[in-house]
């Protein structure tokens, strides 16, 4: 029997059929779990928090009360130890009110979608490219998207954190990028400060010669490598931070002008975010008109904040007419 057989007409739309249902299959399968993915960070979002703040509160409580105390006792002139200390104060206050910025702080939340077209017109909406998100039925201004595990749309979402059980986006992404370049200075200090200390701790036959106390000794150790590999993972993170800071992307920008970065080459142009004003520009979107070299930005409770209202962006286009 040849391929071009009557008989193989039927087994063919047989096997496309079978086919199409397993493609079904398991869209539905790779739904249900990303839900079930998204009931999992919604649960383990306060947790998550209880977590973060545990650490940072179990490795201060150690450099405080046993590292300070010890570099005391091992001849540090009291005006290096003040300020020692009072360096070790300005890091964990500025870790803490960055991190609870990041926390409380709404990430941005696009206006209700305007159903009236005569209204629009009045507002002057009606020649934005606004669409209507049809999940929350919010407006979805340029460079918004939809969060399934806040449910709502989010202005310039960057992503979904489950560390600070928010949303990263245009009201409290400074926040959070100032909060790990804060944490991983912290965790540096720790582990700068620390290392005499940790090596006689971790090692027996120093210890012997070491007045501190097993429990002590144990606190300092864990402490020191918790600090470590926080370092390590947020020099990774916040690098790329930096860099999408740097070009004015947002995590789910980059994924997508990575692609139409690749699909521009394909047909032999040349692909640019339109976002992207310049390194200086790009940085004040993000801090504020606040200068690079005076460190004013590093301070947000001082610091100018960031213009615009997280609907519309200043383009490339814009700066050549």
């Amino acid at each position: 029997m040849g391929l071009g057989s009557p008989q193989s007409g039927p087994i063919c739309i047989w096997i496309r059929r079978r086919i199409r249902q397993l493609l079904r299959c398991m869209s539905r399968c790779c739904g249900f779990c990303l839900d079930c993915m998204d009931v999992v960070l919604r649960v383990l979002g306060p947790l998550m928090v209880l977590l973060a703040v545990s650490l940072i509160g179990f490795v201060a409580y150690t450099f405080f009360t046993i590292i300070i105390p010890h570099l005391a006792d091992s001849g540090t002139p009291n005006w290096v130890l003040l300020l020692q200390l009072a360096f070790g104060c300005f890091l964990l206050v500025n870790v803490m009110y960055n991190y609870a910025m990041a926390v409380c702080l709404r990430a941005g939340e696009p206006p209700p979608f305007p159903g009236d077209v005569e209204k629009d017109a009045e507002l002057g909406m009606a020649s934005l490219p606004w669409k209507q998100c049809h999940k929350c039925l919010l407006s979805k201004p340029p460079r918004a998207h939809h969060c399934s595990v806040c449910r709502q749309c989010v202005l310039k979402m960057d992503h979904h954190c489950p560390w600070i059980n928010n949303c990263v986006g245009f009201s409290n992404y400074r926040y959070f990028c100032l909060f790990m370049l804060y944490l991983a200075l912290g965790c540096l200090y720790v582990v700068l400060l620390g290392y005499p200390l940790f090596l006689q701790a971790a090692m027996p036959v120093r210890r012997r010669s070491l007045d501190l106390p097993f429990a002590d000794a144990q606190c300092v150790s864990l402490s020191w490598l918790v600090s470590l590999c926080i370092f390590l993972a947020l020099s990774m993170l916040g690098g790329f931070h930096a860099y999408l800071v740097l070009t004015n992307q947002t995590t789910i920008e980059f994924h997508i002008n990575m692609s139409n970065g690749h699909a521009a080459r394909r047909k032999g142009e040349v692909y640019r975010n339109p976002y992207d004003l310049g390194w200086s520009r790009n940085f004040q979107e993000v801090f504020g008109p606040n200068r690079f070299s005076r460190l004013l930005w590093m301070m947000p409770y001082v610091a100018k904040k960031p213009s615009g209202n997280g609907s519309s962006f200043p383009m490339v286009c814009d700066l050549h007419t």
